[in-house]
């Protein structure tokens, strides 16, 4: 099994990891040198000049790319010209991979439904959802034999901020809801998505919270139980057995 990883940030590399505790031997690529990684490529795929060096035939490639600057260029750069140099590059060696491409449910931030699964038609309402929603079809126009997962927030107790901001007590009263995955329950589903070939899913815990629940839950309050104002459940979870349910279950483990 011959699997190439697409970027090497904190995911990358946590799935990198993941695929190793599997007994895989994956290959990773990004613009610098990875000294964690044992089969690394380095490749920036926004110069021309840059090209791939000859790779053994793949079975599996995973992009997971991050861009730079969260502005609408660095978007259409990293999801759109990098993705689409990458899959002509690797179409001048081998063609019969399966690809899983990590998008993000930003795609549905227009979307007024209160539960949205993967039968939900996405509304992109800025430039990072459009930008994604955009790459989804450049991928699938490109290489048809590709999963899209469209992933929600990631925690882990490597992501301080996210964390910082979560049990922030002048954020309290904060009416946003949240939804989340953990890193290693993304990793897991990252794998099933490919090893099943599922087209589209949303990674996604299934459980939505507001800050003042989780901060009750920790003080060993009782959390209000409101509805959610927006959940993303994926069909697929009634399937899977997450490590992490939810964010209050890793609470509980961590404690």
């Amino acid at each position: 099994m011959n699997t190439l990883i697409v970027g090497s940030g904190k995911l990358g590399r946590r799935f990198y990891e993941y695929l190793v505790s599997e007994g895989e031997k994956p290959y990773t690529l990004s613009r610098t040198e990875k000294s964690w990684a044992d089969n690394h490529i380095v490749c920036d795929l926004l110069k021309v000049s840059n090209t791939l060096p000859e790779l053994p035939k793949l079975d599996n490639v995973y992009i997971m790319l991050a861009p730079d600057e969260r502005t609408e260029q660095a978007y259409r750069q990293t999801y759109m010209h990098a993705v689409s140099r990458l899959l002509q590059e690797l179409h001048k060696q081998h063609t019969e991979f399966h690809c899983t491409f990590l998008s993000s449910t930003s795609v549905y931030e227009g979307n007024l439904e209160t539960v949205i699964d993967e039968s939900v038609k996405a509304k992109p309402l800025n430039f990072s959802g459009k930008t994604m929603l955009d790459a989804e079809k450049n991928v699938k126009n490109l290489h048809e034999n590709t999963s899209i997962v469209r992933a929600s927030g990631l925690y882990s107790k490597d992501r301080t901020k996210l964390l910082e901001s979560l049990l922030d007590k002048d954020k309290y009263h904060d009416p946003k809801w949240l939804n989340l995955i953990h890193e290693d329950d993304l990793c897991y589903w990252l794998h099933l998505a490919n090893q099943r070939e599922v087209s589209l899913s949303i990674a996604s815990d299934g459980t939505a919270f507001t800050r003042q629940q989780l901060q009750d839950h920790i003080a060993g309050k009782e959390p209000s139980q409101q509805e959610p104002l927006k959940q993303y459940h994926s069909v697929l979870l009634k399937r899977l057995s997450l490590q992490y349910p939810s964010i209050f279950d890793w609470f509980d483990k961590t404690e």
